[in-house]
């Protein structure tokens, strides 16, 4: 058992699968106890009072899980559904559901047949960790949408991974979504984050395959992007930029071509020794950021959620924005997190605010909100990681520039 005196678990599964559908306009059903989607549209989904519900919980009672009482809980579902005119339905699992052994799988067919919609479910427990069960829901998303494609568009690009529990608000990844089409790179979808002037969300995801090369921005895109390289024949890269350095070796992964040598720093960082903790495509674009545009001599990064796929030799993968070192490590764990911002050597952490709070020492803290941690806590922080607008906060982070 994991225990946390100072930190917040991280959200799970079903979490993840809200956030990766959340702005596809369907609706995400958790199966579970009554409030059961309460958490995640109070604390992990800010966006929930924009409009119409889009995650909302089966509500069981007792006696509904000991006795069973499928045939409320579907009416009640196509009811909402078709009340509040969603696009497809998604069955999301929960411990209860894997305990007592529901059948999602047939009530994803009745509910289909008695509405009318897409319905599918996603497969989660409610323990994995909230990258696998993103990746679940976009490998659901994906088999019930995707179209194979009738032709392929010359430098076009799909996004995934861009979930709000792993990059925060759409704002701080548009400027990376514009640098991408500045750099002449069409953008096909996103996942996920709604495309300006497009009235079906759907349709990006239709015509997905159609994109010449996936940009991974988040390990809940990984396996996604494994599955359209084997479906389709789309390569990709993994690797969110985050400075200069990092558009510069992104694009030239994506162009095929060979990434131009770093340009020193104007001036050295006073800083030796630089500590990031998060996600771990972010992290390590961050990492990256601070080695090549700032040259920071040493950069660790202590990844919490698995990092492994992110460095598996993967059929289709054109690069990775990213390098492994030998003091990086994957760990959600209070303790061991503890320990490395604590380390006298370190004297530059850039984390989550909440991280601050198992400092016993003065260090150089930069706040970069991970928002399956904070939750809403720090969701309007103000603070910058992809491209220029990276590079110019961490720069006034290193130089008070």
């Amino acid at each position: 058992m994991k225990i946390f005196h100072k930190l917040l678990p991280l959200a799970t599964g079903y979490f993840g699968v809200s956030s990766a559908l959340y702005d596809f306009d369907g609706l995400v059903v958790v199966y579970g106890p009554a409030g059961g989607a309460w958490h995640i549209n109070i604390e992990d989904e800010p966006r929930w009072y924009r409009g119409p519900a889009t995650v909302v919980g089966a509500g069981l009672l007792e006696m509904d899980v000991i006795l069973g009482n499928e045939d409320k809980f579907i009416g009640n579902i196509a009811k909402v559904a078709t009340e509040l005119d969603r696009r497809f339905i998604a069955l999301a699992g929960t411990p209860i559901s894997e305990i007592i052994g529901t059948d999602l799988k047939g009530f994803a067919r009745t509910l289909e047949a008695r509405t009318g919609l897409p319905v599918f479910m996603v497969p989660t427990a409610g323990s994995e960790p909230y990258p696998e069960g993103a990746a679940k829901a976009f490998l659901a998303l994906a088999d019930k949408f995707m179209l194979p494609p009738t032709t392929k568009r010359e430098k076009s690009l799909n996004v995934l991974g861009a979930i709000h529990l792993s990059t925060g608000k759409p704002e701080h990844i548009q400027p990376l979504l514009t640098a991408l089409e500045q750099g002449g790179h069409a953008l096909v979808s996103v996942f996920s984050v709604a495309r300006p002037g497009q009235e079906d969300p759907l349709q990006a995801v239709r015509e997905a395959p159609e994109a010449a090369a996936n940009l991974v921005v988040s390990a809940s895109g990984l396996s996604l992007a494994a599955r359209m390289q084997a479906a389709y024949g789309t390569p990709y890269v993994a690797g969110l930029p985050v400075g200069r350095q990092g558009l510069a070796d992104v694009l030239a992964l994506l162009e095929g071509r060979p990434a131009a040598p770093a340009t020193p720093p104007a001036r050295p960082a006073p800083f030796k020794h630089a500590l990031v903790i998060g996600e771990p495509v972010v992290s390590y674009g961050i990492k990256h950021c601070l080695r090549h545009d700032f040259g920071l001599p040493k950069v660790d990064v202590v990844s919490v959620t698995p990092s492994e796929a992110l460095f598996a030799d993967a059929p289709g993968c054109l690069g990775v924005l990213a390098a492994r070192g030998p003091r990086d490590l994957d760990t959600d764990a209070e303790q061991a997190i503890a320990e490395r911002v604590n380390d006298p050597a370190v004297d530059f952490i850039v984390a989550d605010p909440c991280y601050e709070a198992l400092l016993t020492r003065k260090a150089r803290f930069v706040p970069v909100p991970h928002i399956a941690l904070s939750a809403r806590f720090n969701w309007d922080m103000p603070y910058e990681y992809a491209v220029e607008k990276g590079y110019a906060y961490f720069e006034q982070a290193l130089f008070g520039v």
